[in-house]
């Protein structure tokens, strides 16, 4: 009997990458929650002030997460990093990209790995580029696609239960009682570096750091 692969889709800004996104990809690796972390960094977006390119957040990306592999002996195969998503240009949504490759991968589970921070707000997430009014796609992406959520600092964990009442696909969550305690906030980086850019805020790689200092992101 043929099974498909399990893949985390692991979107987001990365406004800057930091260490915490690696660690939690690891440990979806480690419970069995997937075969492979899929890094998409989005476009430019409508719904967030974003304080680096696309070109940049990619490069800050790959060398980190590259490194990270490397450190944490992880395959290389294991963690994917794409520009598939800032290449099709406008941001359309987490449903519609979710979506885009479904139809791309259909030998692929795929599993969106979010934090906790972003949970609640689901049904209202929407496509930009086809809304009128009230015309939410989140709870389509919540019947559709499993979830894979992690832990974040004051915010609580989903509760499992009352998800799967909804009807909702499967919830699985990442947490405490996996080894994982979400330290970093890439807002709280970018706040560290405009203040203090002679000190590498923790959380960041070196390189990462270098590449922020040589390419003068992040000035205030």
């Amino acid at each position: 009997m043929c099974t498909k692969k399990n893949v985390a889709v692991f979107g987001g800004a990365f406004d800057p990458v930091h260490r915490d996104h690696a660690t939690v990809a690891n440990i979806c690796l480690n419970k069995g929650l997937c075969d492979e972390v899929w890094f998409i960094p989005s476009p430019d977006r409508w719904d967030k002030q974003l304080n680096a390119s696309a070109d940049d957040r990619f490069a800050m990306l790959k060398m980190s997460i590259e490194s990270s592999a490397r450190e944490l002996k992880i395959p290389e195969e294991k963690f994917v990093i794409s520009d598939w998503e800032i290449q099709l240009g406008d941001y359309r949504g987490s449903y519609v990209s979710m979506s885009m490759l479904r139809e791309r991968h259909p030998e692929c589970n795929l599993r969106l790995l979010i934090g906790a921070d972003s949970y609640a707000g689901i049904p209202h997430w929407r496509d930009p580029m086809n809304f009128y009014g009230t015309n939410y796609n989140g709870q389509l992406l919540l019947n559709e696609f499993e979830l894979i959520v992690f832990s974040r600092n004051g915010y609580e964990d989903p509760d499992i239960e009352k998800h799967l009442e909804q009807g909702y696909a499967p919830l699985h969550i990442v947490g405490e009682k996996d080894g994982f305690v979400g330290k970093y906030a890439s807002s709280e980086i970018r706040k560290q570096l405009m203040k203090r850019r002679n000190v590498m805020p923790e959380g960041l790689l070196p390189e990462v750091y270098e590449y922020i200092l040589d390419k003068g992101i992040y000035n205030d």
